[in-house]
């Protein structure tokens, strides 16, 4: 009989708040508002704490309206730098555990610890819990812990206990833990997925059963088999732990929410790990003209296509088109593709000195990802993103 995988799902509770709170202990205890002061009348909330969420307050509120519920609260700017430095340490905490992480955003990430329960006896409650209170000594801010044998059952659960909490699936309890949930609460089931859902009366995970799959390729698409996969509680996907091959190389590649040969969607995907991917090599300050992209399929067979482009660069707009034709090359319709990556060769050290290009726009292109990589290091890689990675 297989072993149980334990997949935890780590997430921060109302993180820039708490980063703020845990540097400055003054702003505890009233509403603390991170995104704007009480002038900014034209700023967005970026995060709530939970005394401020307790008044109604939530992220993208319009800080007019947030000063309106909760006029006696702490209005800040977000302070440069300490997110991704509290994110960091945090990090390092999880590798006390276990070496298989995988970071889904600045303040989540999933973590296998199948083979690192010696120590404690077996008993995957009681590591989650020792590393939940590692995070709150260490750093004085808290995280609420998913703990079941697959990712989605996870990420689930842990908004169930927020903040400071565990929720443990056993491995017979996940299938009744979802049934009752409400359908929007499925990772990827948005606004337009959900108006569909409740046309055919799908309220709740478990209604999602009252159709077989063919139901679900003619009216939803693409999250046809994912969803069923949902509802009886399956999820096979892998730890990814995205590490660079060395330093001649660089990838990015994302193992996708569901199988799937939509190719408007899997092009998003592409354009996603690719804008990540040139990200990482100006963070590294390094670039290049050497680009494969990858697929693996459904059934687990690996493919990839590369090209020499006519310059060096690090701006994903410069390799978005090669991208797409290398793709082009190994899609196939009605293969499912279940993972896509991209990863750059003969990385060389940026001297400044850029092939300039008589038909691209070069300085508008590259002070645009530039200050996007500002905005996202100050916050949060998501909280920005490009037109291409958005349904349309």
């Amino acid at each position: 009989m297989p072993k149980t995988r334990y997949i935890l799902h780590v997430d921060m509770d109302a993180f820039f708040a708490s980063c703020e709170e845990a540097v400055n202990p003054d702003l505890k205890g009233k509403p603390l508002i991170v995104g704007g002061t009480k002038n900014d009348t034209r700023g967005i909330v970026s995060c709530p704490n939970y005394l401020a969420r307790k008044k109604g307050i939530r992220t993208a509120m319009p800080i007019t309206r947030a000063l309106q519920l909760a006029p006696e609260g702490n209005f800040i700017r977000g302070t440069r730098g300490i997110y991704s430095d509290y994110s960091k340490r945090v990090r390092e905490i999880f590798y006390k555990y276990t070496p298989l992480i995988e970071p889904m955003s600045i303040d989540e990430a999933f973590l296998d610890v199948t083979q690192t329960l010696r120590p404690f006896k077996g008993d995957v409650y009681e590591l989650a819990f020792a590393l939940k209170e590692d995070v709150k000594n260490t750093l004085g801010i808290t995280c609420s812990v998913g703990i079941s044998s697959n990712k989605v059952c996870s990420k689930i659960a842990s908004k169930e206990n927020k903040p400071d909490g565990i929720t443990y699936l056993l491995k017979d309890e996940e299938q009744d833990f979802l049934h009752g949930l409400p359908v929007e609460r499925i990772p990827g089931v948005g606004k337009v997925t959900l108006k569909h859902l409740n046309k055919y009366g799908i309220f709740k995970i478990g209604d999602l059963l009252n159709y077989d799959k063919s139901f679900y390729e003619k009216e939803i698409g693409m999250h046809s088999g994912y969803l069923l996969n949902v509802a009886n509680g399956i999820d096979n996907r892998e730890i990814n732990t995205f590490e660079d091959y060395d330093q001649k190389s660089l990838s990015k590649e994302t193992t996708l929410d569901f199988n799937t040969d939509d190719k408007h969607y899997l092009e998003k995907e592409l354009y996603y790990v690719l804008e990540r991917a040139c990200s990482r090599m100006r963070k590294k300050n390094y670039i290049s003209n050497n680009l494969t992209v990858k697929v693996k399929y459904a059934d687990f067979t690996v493919n990839q296509k590369s090209h020499i482009i006519n310059r060096f660069s690090n701006v994903e707009m410069d390799f978005y088109e090669d991208s797409l034709a290398l793709f082009d090359k190994l899609y196939r319709k009605g293969k499912q593709i279940r993972l896509v990556g991209v990863r750059f060769g003969d990385l060389r050290d940026n001297d400044g000195n850029l092939q300039e290009d008589m038909f691209v726009k070069e300085d508008k292109f590259r002070s645009l990802v530039e200050n996007m990589d500002k905005i996202r290091k100050k916050y949060d890689y998501n909280v920005i993103k490009f037109g291409k990675t958005f349904d349309i």
